[in-house]
């Protein structure tokens, strides 16, 4: 069966169909948070709606028929003119909004800002008409703003941490390399104290017995073969005293020196080490603070790095000695505290970075053999440490090289000591008795002999509990000279407090082979015993029994 038609759909009047899209265009423009205007052939404003009285704050009333111009800050009318009329001959009928580069529009109360907006034309009854449609994006410009000043502030932290943790990086690499190289030193330091102490005893055996031979012999060439042994010998105990000063195993005979002073005595000196070549500049602080450290030291290490500076500038050049007081801070001291610097600069070769990572190492040299032992720099380095300072090193191959001693400053109340003056060998007034303690036999056999030939009586003990034995047995004994390491178990220390404590009015000497005890033992413990170094002559020897045997004042 054939389907059954459908009755067509009733048209709807054109005049309805008007109605209902008049009806959606007024509730578009009505809801629309955006602004729509509307404007004729002559650019006036003709539809205003409830989204543009929200944005300008005029209401329709008060706008229509007025030129856009009134909505358009007066420095921009020229340029907005010119894109209006290019955009009226062109034959794009509309251009969206971000088209354009930004605009600004101007609210009834005068204030402007920022805006977007998309235009449109068209012809209607032969005329020209625009709609407009304006977006205010004041808010969304002061989001972007502040998202752009985050982000700026947020790169400037990263790049600010990003410093801190580089330098922090590197101030640890610094560390960590300055960790290791001091426990290259100790580990150098303890090795060298111990070869030290043990040679020194053998140097003490060698030159005591040269110098008892010297004694028996008349022979002129007999005796200059001595001395060349005997002169050899100190060159072996000069030798073992900067590996100790290196190691810090050596206390220094410390006492409050005028550095200006002690450099100008050794100008003289220096300019006749350095030769005419060299030009010797010495640049000495006013009011320089006075610093208490060892004086021999401090010439020697001058004078150590003089010769260097000489052998780098073999055709000549500049050596420059200088001093000035420095607090820590502008010293980059790794304490506080304040510091005499002195500095010793030259123009010579310089060292390459290899060279100068090693300068401070002991035995380390790049002279020729047989030309340096390599401890110059170390044994600086070491009394410098040891005088409660430090050193650093600097130089530029070709340039030049830069050592600086930073010793502390002495309070202002010391004054300066004098050096002793010298004096004849003195002998015993009273054939007083000594009693030498001494582990080694060989050191003990010859120490005899020494203290003998003075003039005193002598015992002997092989340890601390063999003299504590002898004491305690009621034998007259006026001295001690003990060794300060002994097997046995009794140091020289404790033998020296037992006397102290048991027998007080026996006075005591210890000797040593700069051992490390000696340089870990407070010396204001022990006030009435006085140390004595091996290897030592016999002048030292008979002023060292005279001071202690001499009566308290």
């Amino acid at each position: 069966m054939a389907d059954t038609p459908q009755p067509p759909s009733p048209r709807r009047d054109p005049s309805e169909n008007l109605r209902i899209a008049e009806t959606q265009i007024s509730a578009i423009l009505t809801i629309a948070a955006d602004a729509i205007i509307s404007l004729d052939e002559r650019f006036r404003i003709t539809l205003f709606n409830e989204g543009a009285t929200a944005i300008f704050g005029y209401t329709p009333e008060e706008i229509i028929g007025d030129s856009i111009d009134k909505l358009i800050p007066s420095r921009f009318h020229a340029v907005h003119r010119r894109h209006v009329s290019d955009f009226s001959a062109s034959p794009v009928a509309a251009r969206k909004m971000g088209d354009r580069q930004e605009i600004f529009a101007l609210k009834k109360d005068g204030s402007e800002f920022p805006a977007e907006a998309s235009i449109a034309k068209q012809q209607v009854g032969g005329k020209k008409v625009y709609m407009v449609v304006l977006r205010d994006v004041t808010e969304r410009k002061r989001t972007e703003a502040a998202l752009a000043l985050a982000n700026s502030e947020l790169e400037k932290r990263i790049a600010d941490r990003t410093r801190d943790l580089e330098a922090e990086i590197r101030r640890r690499e610094e560390t960590q390399v300055a960790l290791i190289q001091a426990q290259r030193m100790e580990a150098f330091g303890q090795l060298t104290g111990g070869v030290a102490h043990d040679f020194n005893n053998l140097l003490t055996i060698v030159t005591g017995n040269l110098e008892l031979l010297g004694y028996e012999i008349d022979k002129e060439s007999s005796r200059a073969y001595l001395k060349r042994a005997s002169d050899a010998a100190d060159m072996g105990a000069a030798l073992t005293k900067r590996l100790l000063t290196f190691a810090r195993r050596r206390r220094l005979a410390t006492q409050v020196v005028d550095v200006n002073e002690l450099v100008l005595g050794l100008t003289e000196i220096l300019k006749r080490s350095l030769g005419e070549p060299i030009t010797l500049t010495t640049v000495l602080a006013g009011k320089l603070w006075h610093t208490r450290t060892d004086p021999s030291e401090l010439e020697n290490a001058i004078l150590n790095l003089a010769i260097n500076a000489r052998d780098a500038m073999p055709t000549g050049g500049q050596l420059v000695i200088e001093t000035k007081n420095v607090s820590a801070t502008e010293a980059g001291a790794p304490h506080p505290g304040d510091f005499v610097h002195i500095a010793v600069s030259d123009t010579g070769q310089g060292m390459p970075p290899e060279v100068l990572d090693r300068a401070f190492e002991p035995f380390f040299t790049t002279k020729e053999p047989g030309r340096g032992t390599g401890l110059g720099l170390s044994t600086i380095y070491g009394f410098a440490e040891q005088s409660g300072g430090y050193s650093t090193i600097a130089s530029t191959l070709g340039k030049g090289t830069i050592v600086n001693l930073y010793l502390p400053r002495a309070d202002a109340e010391a004054d300066l000591i004098r050096q002793e003056t010298s004096e004849p060998i003195p002998l015993s007034e009273n054939c007083e008795t000594v009693l030498v303690v001494e582990d080694n036999p060989e050191v003990r056999e010859l120490t005899l002999q020494r203290v003998e030939g003075l003039g005193y009586v002598v015992q002997e003990a092989e340890n601390g509990q063999a003299a504590i034995r002898i004491l305690e047995s009621g034998d007259p004994i006026d001295l001690i000279l003990s060794d300060i390491v002994m097997a046995g178990g009794l140091s020289g220390y404790d033998l020296a407090r037992w006397v102290r404590a048991n027998a007080p009015q026996t006075r005591i000497v210890l000797t040593t082979g700069y051992a490390a005890e000696e340089a870990n033992q407070d010396p204001s413990d022990l006030i009435d015993a006085p140390i004595l170094r091996k290897p030592y002559p016999r002048k030292q020897l008979a002023v060292a029994l005279r001071d202690a045997l001499a009566p308290k004042t």
